[in-house]
């Protein structure tokens, strides 16, 4: 299927990846065409850089949907038959209203967002912000607002950061073991504290490493706190793991033709397919051109900048100089070249290992940054039109 039938189709584009390829502009990018063709469309980063509300033409995002003024695509010579939304995800303020969601009543809820354990939690716990990207993807679509949702996943080191996040974070705050450990020893006064320190150290340098916080009182009281949540927590977890698998969803590899991104481009592609997500596209970002299509040759280059030189050098001084600089161009011409053919190599081996029944997008590298909706319009050409299809 391709990119343009997908974001006629589907209900969810999830743009995941490594960091640095261009996945948030490519999240903004597909998210822009789909309302330009008459979809009501949120695009949801969990970037703090302002590059997405930038090439949108705005200030700032917050934790709340934020609609693209119309005048923004007036400007730009365009005007879509559908609405654009965009968001920036606040991990913290997301699970906040998680734990609201989920407590049985005010005093539990309180209880809860004032442990420092939580709060800790809820800032530095490793996939939160990856279980919360995808928290507020099902909040999002629950609500029905929307045509389609594209979200811009959080760069991972690994597929599995993203993929288990859900997981990861309902087995810690599954609190059996924890609970089953803690609740006699606080039950029997100090002397259990005491028994407790010594019989428990590696549970304690586990929670030591994940948050940061030994205390013992607060580690108890987040996990008797949350015991009316955990049900609630899991579930919805469940809830979101389905959400991903729903033909619904499409995922969409994005990358850029380096070595490392694309080794990490194969094995988060696997993976999806090891858990069996429906992916459905790959996109790779930043791929040098070789001009081969103007046929143009070095030696070429070099006979034009002499006549150039020739007939435009004043002195001697002056022919060496703009010698130098064609030179220097010929060079650089030949850079590409060989920069080119290491792109091209690199992605044959990406496209041999993946799903041959994806659709395959390049976009070419740019000599700048997009930071506007004209720049975005620029990708879409790729994205959508003839030029970028593999």
């Amino acid at each position: 299927m391709e990119l343009d039938e997908l974001v006629d189709r589907r209900e969810i584009i999830i743009c995941c990846g490594s960091g640095g390829v261009g996945k948030t502009t490519t999240a903004a990018a597909i998210a822009m065409h789909a309302a330009i063709k008459g979809r009501k469309t949120i695009v949801l980063t969990i970037d703090p850089a302002k590059r997405l509300a930038n090439s949108l033409g705005l200030p700032e995002l917050g934790n709340e949907e934020r609609k693209i003024p119309p005048h923004k695509f007036v400007e730009a010579g365009i005007r879509p038959k559908g609405e654009l939304y965009a968001m920036m995800l606040d991990t913290k303020r997301t699970f906040d209203d998680l734990i609201a969601r989920f407590s049985l009543n005010p005093d539990m809820r309180e209880k809860i967002l004032s442990n420092p354990l939580y709060r800790s939690i809820s800032d530095t716990f490793v996939g939160s912000q990856e279980y919360m990207a995808m928290e507020k993807l099902y909040e999002i679509y629950s609500e029905g607002d929307y045509d389609l949702i594209v979200l811009d996943t959080p760069p991972t080191k690994h597929a599995l950061d993203f993929l288990d996040a859900p997981r990861r974070l309902t087995d810690f705050l599954d609190g059996r073991i924890l609970k089953w450990f803690l609740k006699p020893y606080f039950s029997a006064g100090r002397a259990g504290i005491r028994l407790f320190q010594r019989g428990t150290s590696v549970i304690l340098r586990t929670l030591e490493r994940v948050t940061g916080i030994t205390a013992l009182k607060i580690v108890s009281d987040f996990f008797i706190a949350f015991e009316g949540l955990y049900d609630g927590f899991k579930e919805r977890a469940e809830a979101v793991y389905d959400l991903l698998h729903d033909r619904v969803t499409a995922f969409v590899l994005v990358t850029s033709p380096e070595d490392l991104t694309i080794e990490e481009a194969i094995y988060f592609h696997d993976k999806l397919i090891e858990y069996e997500m429906p992916f459905c596209g790959l996109i790779i970002n930043k791929v040098h051109n070789d001009f081969s299509a103007e046929n143009v040759k070095e030696a070429d280059v070099r006979r034009l900048a002499r006549r150039v030189v020739a007939a435009l050098a004043r002195n001697e001084d002056e022919r060496k100089a703009m010698q130098t600089v064609a030179e220097d161009l010929a060079e650089n011409l030949q850079n590409f070249r060989n920069l080119a053919a290491i792109d091209q190599e690199n992605i044959r081996s990406l496209t041999d290992s993946i799903d041959s029944q994806a659709s395959v997008r390049i976009v070419p590298f740019f000599d700048t940054d997009v930071y506007d909706i004209q720049g975005l319009l620029l990708i879409n050409e790729y994205l959508f039109g003839p030029d970028g299809k593999k």
